[in-house]
């Protein structure tokens, strides 16, 4: 074997093996399938795909009507919850409207024992009034007191109660005690906490007070 210098490198003549050549196939795929391999893209941008790149799989039929129940599934998102101040009725004085919210279990018990607390706020005054509870039972007494001493402070009777639709708020005795009392119930729609966010925000606040508390 001889091989010519050139500089410091050695420039070896050799034969190579026999090169097989595979024909690429052209058989083309339906549009479902490509769609599925090329990770749920839409045609738009495969169309893109095929004047960038060589080898992009070719379609047998054009996506006219096709319903991907995958992408139906993966990729649907919730909308922006958007307020509506036309529509949101506002509370017309103190006690008119009253947000309650329950929090927990949570991983730290109070001294007391308790591991849920129960928020009152009044939408007008913005005042808010926690209670500690050791289980979510004890809401509809909570409530009792809450309104007890509310409704003795500032002369005025609660009018509305907005609330989840948690089994506390739910429940027979909760529903007896506001009928009597001539409370109306506001309960907000299922999994849309931004319907009761004004006590939903404020135990978030509580949280981050109690998370890191002053010295």
């Amino acid at each position: 074997m001889e091989a010519e210098r050139c500089g410091n490198v050695y420039k070896l003549k050799t034969v190579g093996d026999e090169v097989c050549h595979a024909a690429t196939t052209s058989r083309k795929e339906p549009w479902a399938v490509v769609h599925a391999r090329l990770g749920h893209i839409p045609y738009k941008r495969y169309e893109q795909l095929l004047t960038m790149a060589d080898g992009v799989p070719r379609i047998a039929d054009a996506p006219s009507d096709h319903v991907c129940a995958g992408c139906c599934m993966g990729k649907m998102r919730e909308d922006n919850f958007s307020r509506n101040p036309e529509k949101t009725v506002k509370s017309a004085g103190v006690l008119d409207l009253i947000h309650s919210v329950v929090m927990g279990p949570m991983q730290t018990k109070t001294p007391g024992g308790c591991t849920y607390a129960v928020t009152f706020i009044d939408d007008f005054s913005r005042h808010v009034t926690v209670y500690f509870m050791k289980k979510k039972s004890e809401v509809l007494e909570k409530f009792k007191m809450f309104k007890a001493d509310m409704e003795n402070a500032t002369g005025r009777k609660i009018r509305r109660l907005r609330s989840d639709n948690g089994g506390e708020y739910t429940g027979r005795l909760f529903k007896e005690c506001l009928s009597k009392q001539g409370i109306r119930h506001e309960k907000t729609v299922p999994y849309t906490p931004q319907q009761n966010g004004l006590a939903e925000r404020m135990n978030r606040s509580l949280v981050e007070m109690a998370r890191f508390p002053t010295p």
